[in-house]
């Protein structure tokens, strides 16, 4: 089950080029059972078919994601009820938030832009098999370009919610390191773990070798580039930046124990020896990795916040809503063009 799933859903829904692809165009509203109530959020009535729209928008993601995670058909495997289960919450929290966001948006003073403004206008058209009309669209449209103007508000640097810039230093400063390494891999071409004793010995012998080059002066890339055998290493040129349990305990560890610039003798992990050379973290790196910080400082992140306005929302469920499940929500949903 997912432990954050409307942070899921912004994750993988804020960046999708699905929304912003295609000129827009209108939706066919036909299908009466489509505009009948079935909830009212703060005093605003919410039809059939939005909620049917944003079920069956929230159905197709859970899917993607789960298939990220290699499970290719959710719902013939034994947790598919479960997940049916949750797909409801997902849809009540989903359209609710629709219009609650904008109500926050416009509490904080926030205002769109003349640029976001027109961006809402091109949403992809490709959103009306799931019952999305042209308003719809430019609703949910709206309320992504809205979150990440929140998440900024409240949670980027010097946010409503972001804790002291010195807090936020301290953090960084204790709790990530940016490391460099030679592997040695002790894994076979299969990627199963090599057996052989003899095989292993020498293996060993190879990085203890490495080591002395190293400790020796020898340039600590050049020895990466020819020995190293992390396919990770080319895409990280400078190093991986990371924090506490991201990596194998015992790189991590050693890695926490050297002084910057330093190099380790060997240390065995599962994927073989390391000889790492901790490097002096970036300011210029902090950025990507602020939001866990503020979340790691404060408990709270947009997901969270977006929970607690739900929560504390005046919502009243409609008898209707109930007759829309896993199997009858394409009936009520708005009929495409």
């Amino acid at each position: 089950m997912m432990k954050h799933p409307i942070r899921r859903l912004l994750a993988l829904l804020l960046g999708c080029a699905l929304l912003f692809a295609l000129t827009a165009c209108g939706g066919n509203e036909e299908n009466t059972l489509a505009g009948q109530p079935v909830m009212t959020v703060n005093g605003q009535e919410i039809s059939a078919g939005e909620y049917a729209a944003n079920y069956l928008y929230s159905k197709a993601t859970v899917e993607t994601v789960m298939y990220q995670y290699g499970v290719t058909d959710l719902w013939a495997t034994d947790f598919a009820d479960a997940y049916k289960e949750q797909l409801t919450t997902l849809a009540r929290n989903q359209t609710a938030s629709l219009y609650l966001v904008p109500e926050q948006f416009a509490a904080a003073g926030l205002s769109l832009t003349a640029e976001e403004e027109a961006s809402i206008k091109k949403v992809s058209s490709q959103l009306s098999e799931w019952g999305f009309t042209a308003e719809l669209r430019e609703r949910l449209a709206q309320y992504f370009l809205m979150v990440q103007r929140l998440d900024e508000y409240y949670f980027g640097e010097g946010g409503a919610m972001s804790p002291d810039e010195s807090e936020v230093e301290a953090y960084f400063q204790e709790h990530y390191y940016r490391a460099k390494h030679i592997l040695v891999s002790t894994r076979d071409d299969a990627g199963q773990p090599i057996e052989d004793e003899a095989e292993l010995a020498a293996l060993e012998a190879k990085a203890q070798d490495l080591y002395r080059r190293a400790a020796a002066g020898e340039d600590f890339d050049a020895l990466i580039a020819e020995y190293g055998e992390d396919p990770g290493a080319s895409s990280n040129p400078d190093g991986y930046q990371f924090t506490d349990g991201e990596m194998v305990a015992e790189f991590q560890d050693r890695t926490a124990a050297l002084a910057e610039n330093e190099i380790s003798a060997p240390v065995k992990s599962d994927f073989g020896w390391h000889i790492i050379q901790r490097l002096p973290l970036r300011a210029e790196d902090r950025a990507s990795v602020y939001g866990t910080i503020v979340s790691a400082l404060t408990g709270m992140d947009m997901d969270l916040l977006l929970e607690q306005w739900v929560a504390q929302a005046e919502i009243e469920e409609l008898p209707l809503l109930s007759e829309i499940t896993f199997d009858t929500v394409d009936d009520y949903k708005y009929d495409a063009e």
